[in-house]
């Protein structure tokens, strides 16, 4: 009797494993390119960090996208926008947050905090990987643009959670994985 049980629950849960399996994150970024539309790579970001020298020699906190390189390419010289459906009560430059990812190995990271040598103090230092952009307000939404063309490289889009302060790493408070828009200008 518990044989079958076993069996009839086990083969219930192989059957529905594509109906309950997670969902793939949604772009929070329309984006388009000349005016052409262009579909960006979609991605959760890991929260991670790395000690050195077992922590002695400080520690790096960062976002760690999978892949080298992201598969949506775009030339320097193209007119990129991306476009947002938040409200109009935010404040974008806080809201929004437009990186320059580096690529360790094979994947693509935003170091946001780095901590010194024997746990003596500690470091933000996303801002050093933040690109300017412009943002206005349209009729349906925010629509955003780089203030100056983008270097070759890989890059990242992301929304803040509304702390009030562009504090945020990507996931707030305490770290924790985002949703980011991810691209790469050739």
């Amino acid at each position: 009797m518990h044989r079958r049980a076993f069996i009839l629950t086990s083969t219930a849960a192989v059957l529905a494993g594509p109906a309950l399996a997670a969902k793939p994150p949604v772009s929070p970024f329309a984006a388009s390119a000349n005016g052409a539309a262009a579909t960006l790579e979609v991605q959760t970001a890991t929260f991670k960090y790395q000690m050195k020298a077992m922590g002695y020699g400080g520690a790096d906190v960062f976002y760690e996208l999978k892949g080298a390189a992201s598969p949506t390419r775009f030339k320097a010289a193209d007119a990129l926008v991306f476009s947002n459906g938040e409200p109009a009560d935010v404040d974008p430059q806080q809201r929004f947050g437009l990186f320059r990812l580096a690529t360790v190995k094979n994947s693509r990271r935003l170091t946001t905090g780095k901590v010194n040598p024997l746990g003596y103090g500690t470091r933000n230092v996303k801002n050093q990987a933040a690109v300017a952009f412009t943002a206005t307000r349209g009729e349906a939404g925010w629509t955003i643009s780089p203030a100056a063309a983008l270097e070759p490289g890989e890059y990242a889009l992301a929304i803040a959670p509304k702390l009030g302060t562009n504090t945020w790493g990507w996931g707030g408070a305490g770290g924790g994985n985002q949703v980011v828009a991810a691209f790469g200008v050739d």
